[in-house]
């Protein structure tokens, strides 16, 4: 037999036909390949042999006849092409192209390729599977084994042996699997009819396993694998790898939906998304492309000290590290939150190192027992695993800003970078007047990170409190400022004082330090409240200008876009502010209610669901079921839209969004006396904010009751002028945008905010 070493050795420098046999290169069930010399064109070849075993085996030579005829079917430069079929010595062979590199699950499992390349490969991919799916072939066998990478970096797939051909015979029963289980959809593992659809799962996998490393579906056999693909959702990638995109995530969990009616129908769909992907991801990726540039990722310190509530403290000094880092240039640090759901877990370094993509891992503990604060840090290699610096710190506790610019410091001297005076100074820029004051300063911001209307007030006593120790705490005023602003938008309270309040401490933090850009943010926000527009787009933009990386203003910049009519761009910003910080589930919500009002419905689903993934408390909960019932509402399926509504309010029962939800399900459900008996609850509320008021003339218009719609629709832009373009997309108010009052109102509006301060 061929397979075996005898017969193997034996074919070595054999003439087959007028092939010369070099070198075997590979060998599978259902044959084995060796390297050729055709010796009448003067070309390599590889030839693909079916064992002697299997020659007197009628189906697998059906087999084997068949995948040549599919792959010489198809003349594409991204599949590998079939010479000849022959025969020798009783042994069916086929002749084909030659290709030399590596394979993907080569690839997937030595490096962790950048996202560009990976995108890139799977644009290549659906080329292939483009040409073989117009030819009505459905591959079947999809995997990263299948498909090489040259050294020219062009994608080959392979092995169209399983390959369903449109008129050909079927090589298995009905109820049958072929394929390889790990990469196999849904209806594959079940042994149903497949079709082309069935591909762009496989093709999701390797995606994935590209991305992260991982399968998305395991077990510890087949069995247990088959089941976690029917009924297992895949890990989010951010979970396995920082900084990927959201837009690309959706990608992901669309090509591998259970369902095959939500999954892609077309390759070609497919395709122009990872386009699209690869252009968003092009400038961030040059910015972070320098070869020269060291990477570390700083664990969130763990806290030792005796008093656990004090957990903010640890913390506070882990991402106050991490920003003084981020100030050297030659240093790429992966983003406090990158890190955040490693946090309190024990990880093992080189994995992680190779997860994230980092050279280094600084981890370390933190003490602090009355005025004593110990620190011991290490940063360990990632590749090698040795340490690269350790150090143990026992100070007063005083010497904490002194303490976490040493740190910086020595990390940059253990990873050979040189500062320049301009990052010594930087580093040396930062707040170092009154301990307590900082821990004031970070308890506030603990608070204020978790949006409830209690959180607040105590953000806000804590940011006075450390402001009574030191009044010229820029960042405790710029703190004060946001969350006053956040007391209305927020819908916690409806006195505009809070708004005077907001933009005096915003002021007044700049007035300390021109450069904060906390400040400029929460300015912003108070200018937007009071409609100067174009005022708040420009102190955004001068934010960005002093910290490009500044998350907040990406996302609340992302709402100016949107008011303006720039959609594309406003999404932008949100994709970019997610992939920059992932623990902001607000950049989520922002996207999921941006797809959501102009109508995106599969896309607004998948960011819903992936926000109440990363939900980090109740408020995102709430709100992401809220997002997930109006989609199903305007897709008329009504027991899902109420379903997840109830989860909403089962969160809040005093929603007034909510309640005014339920009201416009049971209007589109022909139930008119419920809606308007849910109504009543919702009109008597004091604080009725722009959403609540839409979802209102939403309802009306369902009663078909127009003076009511204009009433809400126009109390709405009278509240947020910014929000005018959910009205041009609601599909309730469909009839009445071609009215000329609607269509005035809204021109108004856009001119409004075009010409505002």
């Amino acid at each position: 037999m061929l397979s075996n070493a005898k017969g193997e050795k034996k074919m070595l420098g054999q003439t087959v036909s007028h092939f010369k046999i070099m070198e075997k290169i590979g060998e599978g069930g259902m044959g084995v390949v060796y390297k050729a010399k055709d010796v009448h064109l003067d070309r390599l070849v590889a030839l693909k042999f079916l064992p002697r075993g299997l020659a007197s085996n009628l189906p697998e030579r059906e087999r084997f006849v068949h995948e040549a005829k599919a792959a010489s079917a198809l003349n594409h430069s991204n599949i590998t092409t079939v010479y000849e079929i022959g025969e020798h010595d009783g042994q069916l062979f086929i002749a084909m192209e030659l290709v030399e590199g590596k394979t993907l699950k080569q690839l997937a499992g030595e490096e962790s390729p950048p996202l560009e390349r990976i995108l890139d490969v799977g644009i290549q991919l659906c080329e292939a599977l483009a040409a073989a799916h117009e030819k009505e072939i459905v591959h079947r066998d999809i995997k990263g084994d299948n498909i090489m990478l040259t050294s020219k970096s062009q994608t080959k797939i392979m092995d169209f042996g399983l390959a369903k051909l449109k008129g050909a015979s079927k090589l298995t029963k009905t109820g049958s699997t072929l394929g390889t289980v790990g990469y196999m959809s849904p209806e594959q593992a079940q042994g149903k009819e497949v079709d082309r659809r069935t591909d762009i799962f496989s093709f999701g996998v390797v995606m994935y396993e590209l991305i992260t490393g991982k399968l998305p579906f395991s077990g510890e056999h087949q069995a247990a694998v088959i089941y976690s693909i029917i009924n297992d959702e895949p890990e989010p990638l951010s979970r396995f790898r920082s900084g990927v995109p959201e837009s690309l995530q959706r990608i992901i969990d669309k090509a591998l939906a259970k369902d095959v009616d939500e999954r892609y129908q077309n390759i070609s769909d497919l395709q122009v998304d990872l386009k699209r992907t690869k252009r968003e991801l092009g400038s961030v990726v040059k910015e972070g492309a320098k070869s020269d540039k060291k990477a570390v990722a700083v664990l969130y310190f763990e806290n030792l000290s005796p008093d656990p509530d004090s957990d903010y403290f640890a913390a506070g000094i882990t991402e106050d590290i991490i920003t003084d880092i981020s100030k050297i240039e030659n240093i790429r640090v992966a983003s406090r939150n990158a890190v955040l759901p490693y946090k309190g877990k024990p990880v093992d370094i080189p994995q992680l190192g190779k997860k994230m993509n980092v050279d280094a891992i600084l981890e370390g503990s933190i003490r602090k027992a009355g005025n004593r604060l110990r620190i011991t840090a290490q940063l360990i290699d990632t590749k090698e695993g040795f340490h690269l610096w350790a150090e143990r710190y026992d100070r007063e506790a005083t010497e904490v800003f002194e303490l976490q610019e040493e740190i910086a410091k020595s990390i940059a001297a253990a990873l050979k970078v040189t500062l320049s005076p301009k990052e010594e100074k930087q580093l040396g820029q930062k707040y170092k007047a009154n301990l307590q004051a900082y821990e004031y300063y970070l308890k506030g911001r603990n608070h204020y990170d978790k949006y409830t209307k209690t959180d607040m007030l105590a953000a806000m006593q804590m940011f006075q409190m450390a402001l009574e120790i030191d009044p010229n705490y820029a960042l405790a005023h710029a703190g004060l400022g946001d969350s006053y602003y956040q007391m209305l938008d927020k819908h916690f309270d409806t006195d505009n004082l809070w708004l005077v309040k907001s933009e005096e401490a915003s002021r007044k933090a700049l007035s300390i330090d021109p450069f904060c850009v906390e400040a400029y943010k929460a300015l912003a926000n108070a200018l937007g409240w009071q409609k100067k527009f174009n005022s708040a787009k420009r102190t955004l933009e001068r934010a960005l200008e002093i910290n490009p990386d500044f998350v907040s203003a990406h996302i609340n910049s992302s709402i100016v876009y949107a008011a303006w009519g720039d959609f594309q761009e406003a999404e932008r910003r949100l994709n970019l502010a997610w992939q920059k910080d992932p623990s902001v589930p607000f950049s989520l919500f922002l996207l999921a209610m941006l797809h959501l009002k102009l109508g995106h419905y599969d896309q607004a689903l998948l960011v819903a669901n992936q926000l109440l993934k990363a939900a980090g408390s109740t408020f995102y909960v709430r709100v992401g079921h809220q997002i997930l019932s109006d989609v199903y509402l305007y897709q008329r399926d009504y027991d899902q839209a109420l379903q997840h509504l109830q989860k909403a309010l089962e969160l809040d029962t005093s929603d007034a969004y909510g309640k005014a939800a339920l009201a416009v399900i049971y209007a589109a459900q022909g139930k008119r006396e419920e809606a308007l008996e849910k109504i009543k609850g919702v009109q008597s509320d004091k604080i009725l904010n722009e959403n609540v008021l839409q979802k209102m003339a939403e309802l009306y218009a369902l009663l078909d009751d127009r003076e009511e719609v204009y009433r809400c629709v126009q109390k709405s832009i009278e509240i947020s002028p910014l929000d005018w373009w959910p009205l041009e997309y609601n599909p309730f108010l469909e009839r009445y945008r071609s009215e000329p009052e609607f269509q005035k109102l809204l021109t108004e509006t856009k001119e409004l905010i075009r010409n505002s301060e």
